[in-house]
């Protein structure tokens, strides 16, 4: 006689006393599993990002205001010192942000700028390519940048197999000059696709400025010379004398309204970011193959995450209940792939015993997915 299912009252219960860790270790648990049963290899790896829409409707969005009020009720500073400017107001004002008031660990973002904004949570997601584990997932707000996120993805991935990452792929997200320089320098190839340049272009590109890293500094076109200025968040800016500028034929076509003198940014890890585009234009065949299985790897490990497990929206509110969710999904998807390695194993057994066993339909499906499995079959046995 089959029991009873558990009342919902009874699962949340068990979430909110275990709580996120708990579920968390669970998924670890599976990774575990299918390092040792030689499902994961840890040389190379796909990671990519996708929005969960969070489970809020469109009348609990709010505008926040609270700052602009808190800015506009601003007691009046006191006048700059003599000699000294005032900061330049800014052009154009930040335009204020919705949250939500059921869920508002849940941001506004979109994946498609064509697209609107909408309440979401960011997924994270690592996974190995020899057999599709998904060897981590993080959940965050929408707004967070997957990019900035690529060091600590090595890191954890490395923990988990105790390999070193030879080979990372990843979409135009990750494609961050200080994300080639981390790779460079941990010896890690990195298939990331250089982003498109979009947009009208207003003057001599700052692409026509060559960089001399051995005498620091950068060139124009006409090889005049520009000379470090001052640091920004990202890199120095470069500025070129102003008697050189004025005296150039390009002058109406290269300096914006109002300067005198041509500046460009170089940014960090340009050298690393220069060396990605040029292997990117010359990548050979195993580039190419290696950046197609990230589509189905990763990529399609989303796929099926939101078509056959519901994770496309969350059931739940609040980051922790949704990481929850995450994390149950993720197990789920080991454990098929530790299902399909014991079924083959089981057919393999029956063959070798002079018996017949059909696969059914299912077992076949997308086998191209779990490559390798075969290969170990023994080793598990």
């Amino acid at each position: 006689m089959l029991d009873r299912l558990p009342d919902h009252s009874t699962l949340t219960r068990i979430r909110q006393r275990w709580g996120e860790e708990r579920f968390r270790r669970i998924f670890e648990k599976t990774v575990e599993t299918c390092i040792k049963a030689g499902l994961v290899d840890g040389e190379t790896i796909h990671t990519d990002a996708t929005l969960i829409r969070a489970d809020v409707s469109w009348q609990s969005l709010t505008t926040k205001h609270v700052d602009e009020v808190l800015e506009a009720n601003q007691p009046e500073e006191d006048p700059p010192p003599s000699g000294k400017k005032p900061g330049r107001p800014r052009k154009h004002p930040k335009r204020p942000k919705k949250r939500s008031t059921t869920d508002p660990d849940a941001t506004m973002t979109t994946s498609n700028r064509r697209e609107r904004l909408q309440p979401s949570y960011k997924q994270h997601t690592t996974v190995d390519d020899k057999s599709g584990v998904v060897l981590d997932v993080e959940l965050t707000t929408g707004e967070v940048s997957e990019g900035k996120r690529l060091p600590q993805v090595l890191e954890r991935a490395e923990s988990i197999t105790g390999k070193h990452v030879k080979c990372v792929t990843a979409d135009g997200g990750y494609a961050q000059p200080a994300n080639y320089g981390t790779c460079e320098d941990r010896g890690t190839i990195a298939v990331i696709p250089p982003q498109l340049r979009s947009g009208p272009r207003k003057r001599v590109p700052a692409r026509r400025f060559r960089y001399d890293s051995k005498h620091d500094i950068a060139r124009c076109p006409m090889r005049r010379v520009l000379r470090r200025s001052y640091r920004v968040s990202n890199g120095w800016i470069y500025k070129a004398r102003s008697r050189d500028c004025r005296d150039c034929v390009h002058q109406a076509g290269c300096l914006t309204r109002g300067s005198s003198a041509r500046t460009v940014l170089i940014i960090d890890d340009y050298g690393a970011h220069l060396r990605a585009k040029r292997q990117w234009i010359r990548r050979d065949e195993e580039a190419q193959v290696r950046y197609r299985r990230h589509r189905w790897q990763v990529e399609g490990k989303h796929g099926e995450a939101k078509t056959q497990h519901g994770l496309r929206r969350a059931v739940r509110r609040g980051r922790w209940n949704v990481a929850i969710q995450v994390y149950l999904t993720a197990t789920v998807m080991n454990l098929k792939v530790l299902a399909d390695l014991l079924f083959r194993l089981l057919v393999r057994r029956g063959k070798s015993q002079g018996g017949t066993v059909a696969l059914p339909a299912s077992a076949n499906r997308d086998s191209g997915r779990n490559h390798g499995i075969n290969e170990q079959l023994d080793l598990a046995a």
